[in-house]
């Protein structure tokens, strides 16, 4: 079949800095702590002391010396917050305060003064009532705890067991309402820009797919690093899946999905040529949406799978693999993880859902497959051999990257887009100028 084998290279391991990468002491503020001080203070300087609280802990996680070392008149996006690090602060803000809060509460509040005036929303004003807060565990000596499905998920996968935990958001995905492919317009999410292209230039738009989770509200979603990399070069448009950020309902099958997001990229990119791209799971939609535009007459100009698996009926009990397409528990501070809550679980077992079984149907679509150098040390540990690098079973070219499964979209995103490029450069730029007979 027709591929061609690649390799791209890239200077080594890009050093931690202040500015995105996650540092600090990776210690946990003690449980509670902030409660009981703040719980001491006045209601006037409630506010001002959470604040510089959150400003220390901001500064420790994006690596700075203090927090007086913060760039002056940024936000919290602007800082350089990616997935992990905003998983980071949510689990050491949650710890200190005793609260449950989402992943996308950095990212939703502009200052740190702005995120403590929320924080404070969330808390009594009358400190007398904070016994309130406690865990059910704790208020009643032998009392069930009440689990839910983020709980006994998070439970399942810190025992080692990723096909249990994966099986599990699977069952519990034919609950969720779901859309058919006639009404899948009602339910489209618009995309989020992630990088701002040349105007004017004739170059094609990228259609980015991330693997099964909710898209990231900030500016460089889950990897900012990657999709800076394209900024006054490429247009880069992310399409979120319905269901798994907004939206009650996921798509009732294939078809519907097909249909949905193929019919949302015509109205938002228009007549112009596109680039699909998929990130890990994401690239199965991108190969999907790309059939159907090809079925449309609407043909992408390129198909890019960034490190994407196929799973069968030979490798869907692998754990290693699994565990690439399950959501990670949010103590471990894996990014892909946006909303901890049931109904996004849920909407990310239903794509894995839909997705069982299914064997990528021939494109005629140029397609590049992105692999990774390295194997994750899940993968190291556990595959035989070679058996962890990813392989897809119609025609496509292929390219190597420095970093494994996740550093190549962070540490190493430089080198993917640069691979990204050149490729579009050499199998997609050349095809614009063609009659569309020709192509």
């Amino acid at each position: 079949r027709p591929t061609a084998a690649t390799t791209a290279t890239a200077a080594g391991t890009a050093a931690a800095t202040a500015s995105g990468s996650p540092g600090g002491t990776g210690r946990m503020p003690e449980a509670g702590a902030w409660r009981a001080r703040l719980d001491l203070l006045p209601a006037s300087d409630r506010r001002a002391t959470l604040t510089d609280l959150l400003r220390a802990e901001v500064a420790d996680v994006l690596g700075y010396p203090h927090a007086d070392a913060l760039p002056a008149g940024r936000s919290l996006a602007e800082l350089g917050f990616d997935s992990l690090t905003a998983v980071q602060i949510r689990n050491r803000v949650s710890a200190a305060l005793g609260l449950r809060l989402p992943v996308g509460v950095v990212f939703d509040h502009r200052t740190a003064e702005d995120l403590a005036r929320h924080l404070l929303g969330l808390l009594p004003a009358d400190p007398t009532a904070a016994a309130t807060h406690a865990s059910p565990a704790t208020t009643e000596a032998g009392a069930r705890p009440a689990y839910t499905l983020s709980s006994l998920f998070r439970n399942i996968s810190a025992a080692g067991q990723p096909v249990a935990a994966m099986h599990l958001l699977v069952t519990a995905s034919r609950a969720l309402p779901t859309f058919t492919a006639d009404r899948g317009h009602e339910h489209a999410l618009p995309p989020i820009r992630r990088s701002p292209g040349r105007p004017g230039s004739g170059r094609p738009t990228i259609v980015y797919f991330p693997a099964y989770h909710p898209s990231l509200p900030s500016e460089g979603g889950d990897f900012p690093r990657f999709h800076r990399a394209f900024h006054d070069d490429l247009d880069v448009l992310e399409f979120p899946h319905p269901g798994t950020g907004a939206g009650a309902a996921v798509p009732e099958d294939l078809a519907a999905l097909a249909r949905t997001q193929a019919g949302s990229i015509l109205r938002h990119v228009g007549e112009g040529p596109v680039v699909l791209v998929g990130r890990s799971a994401g690239g199965n939609v991108a190969h999907l949406v790309a059939h159907r535009l090809e079925g449309m007459g609407r043909a992408p100009s390129g198909l890019v799978l960034l490190d994407t698996y196929h799973i069968t009926p030979d490798n869907s009990g692998t754990d290693w693999l699994l565990s690439l397409a399950a959501p990670p528990p949010s103590e471990t501070g894996q990014p892909g993880f946006a909303r901890d809550d049931d109904g996004a679980l849920a909407a990310m077992g239903a794509y894995n859902r839909i997705f069982l079984g299914w064997t990528p149907e021939p494109v005629t679509t140029p397609t590049l497959l992105v692999r990774a150098q390295r194997p994750t040390p899940a993968m190291a540990d556990s595959a035989d051999g070679d058996d962890w690098r990813t392989s897809w079973p119609t025609a496509h070219d292929v390219v190597d990257v420095p970093g494994d499964h996740l550093t190549m979209m962070r540490e190493h995103a430089g080198s993917t887009a640069s691979a990204i490029r050149a490729w579009i450069e050499e199998r997609v730029v050349p095809t614009l100028a063609l009659p569309i007979e020709s192509r």
